[in-house]
Parts: structure tokens; C-alpha cells; sequence
């Protein structure tokens, strides 16, 4: 039977299921180069293609489903019978200009249901080691590990990253596999009126309480599940940390920034658990 059209016509509808449409968080603009974005599970056997198995590296990709993507810059899972809810997805950039995330988006029950909740959900990145960024922004590349000596290090997998001056928030950040975070702040970090230089800035990383096994068979095993349980949706703008994330004393500290520069070779921070 149709539901649209005359019996004379052949009639085929596809319906969304979940519509993903990746945002820079830095810019709050959506992501115009194509990235990974697939059904989150075990990505092994890994890829053919992949330039991770042909450089002998573990590829958090494999063969797991992709999600389609559009010229929109968006991706779309069109119904499939069997499709059940939630739906967990994994977002992953090989160039590492974004920090990959892991989400899992409830579905309405009915398919004919048009809400809630929602169907199209719009995911913060935030920026990796290769963002493009102008060295002439007020920022800072860091680096976390565990407490290990300097020359047997741990990286500190997946931070969290805040900046802050008092209470309010001029900055946040994610860290990748390698313990290495990007963080740029606000334009408006310093308020009206003269520009101080340096300005203080109190910079906290938030970690689990201890490193997380990763499991051969998924080198993103340790990446943060997170999960929305039902709308408004307060997990997609990454505001959230992750739960059991706390930082430490030496996981926060003041951070002199200097206006219009991108500091690097700072200091490490690093858990002490």
C-alpha cells in the first residue's frame, strides 16, 4: 500500500533515523572537510584502505558502518529494519584536526514519530594537534600525562580542559591519544577596557582517576561513551565531562597567556592518582 501516492505509482520512502551535522566548536560552524562517522562497535578486521594498517598502526575505523554523508556536510542513517534505539556513533578525523568523540543518541521508538526526541543532533569537535589556527591567537598547546618519569611517560588519553578567570569560563579543550590538547581562548577572555599582558588564566584537566585499559581489538576503547539519555540535549555541545573525570593538584594551575600568541613548550601537567 502506499502512503503518498496513487496505487499506479511505485512508491519508495526512506525515512531519517539520525541526522548528524558535525560543528567546529571553536567556530561554531559546521565541519566543511569530510570525516569518519560511524556506528560506534569493534572496528576490527581493521580497513583495507585505511593509511593507518598499511603504516602498520591500529585503526580506530576498520570496517565499522559509515553513516553517509552529504554535500550538506551533514550524514544521514536512512530506516533500515532492525534499526533499534539508541544508536551509538564514533566520530573520527585521520588528519587530526579534530579530537574524536563518541555518542549515544536515543531514536524515537516509532519511525512514523516525528519527535521527540530529535532526529537530527549537531555534535561539537573540538579543535586536534593539526586544527589549522593563526599563531597570532591568544592560546596554548599542551601536553598531560600520568606521573610516571619523564622518560617512561604514560600520555593522559581524552582530557578535559578548562580555562578560567575567577569563575568564568574564557576556554575549553579536548585531549587526544597522546595527551596533547589545544586550547585557544575566547576573544573577549580579558573583558572591556585595557588588554592585560600576561594574562592569568587558570587552566584545569580533568581526567578518569586512573589510565583505562584499551582493548586490542579497538585502540579508542578508552574513548568517553557518552550517552543522552533524553532532550534537552546537554552531552552534543561537549560541555559535559565525562563521569568519573576529576583533575588533580597538579592536573591545575595558573597559566600566564600572552595576547595574540600561541604558547608552546609550556610545562606538562600531569595526574598524580
Amino acid at each position: 500500500m502506499n502512503e503518498f501516492l496513487p496505487q499506479v505509482f511505485v512508491e519508495k520512502i526512506e525515512r531519517l533515523v539520525l541526522g548528524i551535522e558535525p560543528t567546529d566548536a571553536l567556530r561554531g560552524a559546521r565541519i566543511a572537510h569530510p570525516i569518519d562517522l560511524v556506528i560506534d562497535g569493534t572496528p576490527y578486521p581493521p580497513g583495507e584502505a585505511s593509511w593507518e594498517s598499511l603504516a602498520g598502526m591500529p585503526d580506530p575505523i576498520g570496517t565499522l558502518a559509515k553513516i553517509p554523508r552529504h554535500n550538506s556536510c551533514r550524514h544521514a542513517l536512512i530506516f533500515k529494519p532492525g534499526v533499534k534505539s539508541p544508536i551509538a556513533i564514533r566520530m573520527y578525523d585521520r588528519e587530526r584536526r579534530f579530537v574524536p568523540r563518541r555518542i549515544i543518541y536515543p531514536i524515537p521508538a516509532d519511525i512514523h514519530t516525528p519527535a521527540p526526541p530529535s532526529r537530527v543532533r549537531r555534535p561539537a569537535l573540538f579543535p586536534g594537534a593539526a586544527y589549522a589556527i593563526s599563531e597570532s591567537v591568544t592560546g596554548l598547546r599542551g601536553r598531560v600525562t600520568w606521573s610516571q618519569p619523564t622518560a617512561n611517560e604514560v600520555p593522559a588519553r581524552w582530557v578535559r580542559v578548562d580555562a578560567r578567570i575567577e569563575a568564568n569560563l574564557v576556554g575549553r579543550a579536548y585531549g587526544d591519544d597522546r595527551g596533547e590538547f589545544l586550547l585557544v581562548l575566547d576573544s573577549e577572555a580579558a573583558g572591556l577596557g585595557d588588554l592585560p599582558s600576561p594574562l592569568a588564566v587558570q587552566v584545569t584537566v580533568f581526567g578518569p582517576a586512573a589510565p583505562l585499559p584499551i582493548s586490542p581489538q579497538d585502540p579508542f576503547s578508552d574513548l568517553p561513551l557518552e550517552t543522552l539519555a533524553a532532550d534537552p540535549d546537554d552531552v552534543s555541545p561537549g560541555e559535559k565531562l565525562p563521569p568519573g573525570y576529576a583533575a588533580t593538584a597538579h592536573s591545575s594551575r595558573v597559566v600566564n597567556f600572552e595576547l595574540g600568541k600561541l604558547l608552546t613548550n609550556q610545562d606538562k601537567f600531569f595526574f598524580n592518582p
